[in-house]
């Protein structure tokens, strides 16, 4: 009995390393750097005609998320000093969608928000910067930079347009001093288009905890 516990040992040791080595790998298979998302998103700014501004917001991670833990800074005219927007409480759930807009928009752009705010009324050239708490996880626009009317380039402009973010983004622009080209991740429709709100095409990897994984490798020799 001694000799067969001898053994069995060594190749469940020999078995859980190799279990180890495959989630190892699989990690850096599946969630490459480029192709995965970490937080929320700006995926889509609407600067139309009068009162109708509005942001949507993506989360494109696997964890929910508490809407409320996060800020909405507007830089007006190129100014370094932001006015704050404070969301209301929300959970997002993986795959969810959260759109604020200007409280005095249309009908039709309020109907499909779930927040609204006076202080939400940028023009083209203002920045927007999605924050938690001190750090950066998003941003519209070059803050302390006035592009003069809107940010333009071959694509379209930031004035009069709506914008959705590309499906291929997966990371928000946490570097808010970076020289800013609309065309690098944005797609461009007609003003006042409002038909593409609450929905975001996404090509990226959602990403959670590391933690399931692992755990998953310890449940099998518990």
């Amino acid at each position: 009995m001694q000799t067969i516990k001898q053994i069995i040992r060594p190749n469940a040791s020999l078995a859980l390393l190799l279990l180890v080595m495959v989630a190892t790998t699989m990690l850096a298979t599946i969630s490459p750097v480029s192709a995965q998302t970490t937080d929320l998103l700006i995926s889509e700014y609407i600067e139309g005609s009068s009162n109708n501004k509005a942001l949507e917001i993506f989360n494109g991670t696997a964890d929910e998320i508490e809407l409320s833990e996060y800020q909405l800074l507007r830089y007006s005219n190129g100014s370094d000093t932001a006015t704050t927007i404070s969301f209301d409480s929300y959970l997002m759930v993986p795959g969810s969608i959260y759109v604020i807009a200007n409280e005095f928009a249309d009908t039709e752009l309020l109907d499909l928000a779930q927040q609204t705010s006076s202080e939400l009324n940028f023009n083209g050239n203002d920045s927007l910067v999605l924050v938690r708490g001190n750090t950066v996880v998003d941003s519209f626009g070059q803050v302390g930079f006035d592009p003069g009317i809107s940010w333009t380039c071959p694509g379209g402009t930031t004035i009069n347009q709506t914008l959705r973010r590309m499906p291929g983004v997966c990371n928000g622009d946490d570097d808010t001093d970076l020289e800013f080209d609309p065309c690098l991740q944005y797609e461009f429709f007609s003003v006042d288009s409002f038909d593409g709100l609450g929905e975001h095409n996404s090509d990226c990897i959602s990403v959670g905890t590391n933690r399931v994984v692992w755990n998953l490798v310890k449940s099998q020799y518990r």
